[in-house]
């Protein structure tokens, strides 16, 4: 593997995701980029969970673009779900401002700009009739990306 694509997101299927995917790039010597969402929106419509993602962070939301909020979430989720593996992951946290009907293209894109072949992503039920269904970005990532995809579902 050249690298692999971890989206993160500020859900708790974070640290189960990216522990698998710290797992396989640890064994396979494969380097990370970790993949956050935000949009522009965010700032004022959900300034409450990019407080909680700075907090997180141990950053300054006033001081920090959503999108360095956002890379320093990544980051740290990262680092707590990689602990155990004595720090032989090497991983890059970048962000993509993207609505959510958007995102699914912004993930193909970084994952081959970036050149990364294999994508890890968590898959959501949208309904109770969509149990087969991964979810919007996830199902699209799976039907245009050209690589394997792992889908973590909740």
């Amino acid at each position: 593997m050249q690298s692999s694509l971890v989206v993160v997101d500020s859900a708790d299927s974070n640290e189960r995701l990216l522990a698998e995917a710290g797992q396989i790039a640890a064994g396979t010597d494969t380097p990370l980029v970790l993949l956050t969402r935000v949009t522009e929106d965010e700032l004022v419509e959900n300034a409450e969970t990019l407080q909680a993602m700075s907090d997180a962070a141990n950053t300054s939301l006033e001081s920090n673009s959503a999108r360095e909020v956002a890379n320093r979430f990544a980051s740290q989720a990262a680092d707590e779900a990689f602990e155990s593996l004595d720090g032989t992951v090497e991983y890059d946290a970048v962000s993509v401002v993207a609505e959510e009907s958007e995102f699914a293209e912004e993930v193909i894109r970084v994952a081959d700009e970036r050149g990364c072949d294999h994508v890890y992503v968590a898959g959501r039920q949208r309904s109770p009739t969509g149990k087969a269904l991964f979810g919007d970005t996830a199902q699209r990532v799976v039907l245009n990306f050209d690589g394997p995809v792992t889908i973590l579902t909740e």
